[in-house]
């Protein structure tokens, strides 16, 4: 790759993330292009692009995985990689990856068809929550209290029309401060606790984000959570309760961070992606 090639922002859209980057990108006068991923074609053995390192913030999780499955077979560095995102975006992998690295979850059980949800749900006890196996911003969560209710969510579940959506994947309700912590590279950069009247806090939902320190503690589970995923530009989504103890719930390849830029508004996190793409590039 040569520096005068550019750097490539694959998105769907421009939002308050690529925004950032683009500002950062412009006062860096480093080269830079944006790609719609719903634009891109490319012929198998055809020529690679002459891309120096490509940002995949598609917002599609099967267009995301295919652009930097493409970025690969063409010899480009991209963030994220196709493995990385293989596990961040469905949640039993992402699971079973932070189990396997030793990792403290919330207790997790999954079951293939339906119509056994409710014997997943009784495993981990209740309370718990079903989630979709993939998804972001919080749709489709349902805590459930009760065998009555868990047997309404998966008959629901059961007239859906995809396989992956009938997946029951039920998880042990963890109370505790929600917390987001974005990892660059190998290294815990910022965290947030995001705060709601809601049980389900993501700041796509309006929750609030307020910074948090990053100790020794809480940068070692994110940064081995990241690892465990396979690496890059991620968001580790935390609960810690009120002894200390944290549990890793998830960790997102295509990571939102304008709650973070709002709760450290001195921390350029943009100009910290740019950096680890270019390393990456070098």
């Amino acid at each position: 790759m040569r520096p005068s090639d550019p750097l490539v922002i694959v998105a769907t859209r421009i939002r308050v993330e690529e925004r950032m980057l683009i500002e950062a990108l412009e006062r860096r006068r480093l080269p830079f292009a944006h790609i719609d991923d719903r634009r891109l074609v490319y012929r198998v053995g055809g020529p690679p692009p002459a891309w120096r390192a490509v940002f995949n913030r598609a917002l599609s999780a099967t267009r995301r995985i295919e652009v930097s499955r493409y970025c690969e077979a063409v010899g480009v560095p991209v963030l994220n990689a196709a493995a990385t995102l293989d596990r961040c975006d469905n949640k039993i992998a992402g699971t079973l990856a932070l189990h396997g690295a030793g990792l403290p979850v919330p207790d997790t059980c999954v079951a293939l068809d339906p119509a056994h949800g409710t014997e997943a749900v009784a495993q981990v006890g209740y309370p718990a929550v079903v989630k979709p196996v993939v998804g972001s911003w919080g749709r489709g969560l349902a805590r459930v209290n009760d065998p009555d209710a868990a047997e309404a969510v998966f008959a629901l579940r059961e007239q859906l029309p995809s396989p992956i959506q009938k997946l029951g994947y039920a998880q042990q309700y963890v109370p505790g401060r929600d917390l987001r912590v974005l990892v660059v590279g190998d290294r815990a950069v910022a965290a947030i606790e995001r705060s709601s009247g809601h049980w389900v806090r993501n700041t796509a939902r309006g929750a609030r984000p307020t910074a948090r320190t990053v100790d020794a503690a809480l940068a070692d589970l994110a940064e081995r959570a990241a690892r465990a995923v396979g690496g890059g530009i991620l968001g580790v989504d935390l609960l810690e309760n009120d002894d200390g103890r944290r549990v890793v719930l998830e960790v997102n390849g295509g990571v939102e961070f304008h709650g973070l830029a709002e709760a450290h508004p001195t921390l350029r996190i943009a100009d910290l992606m740019i950096d680890h793409a270019l390393e990456l590039a070098a």
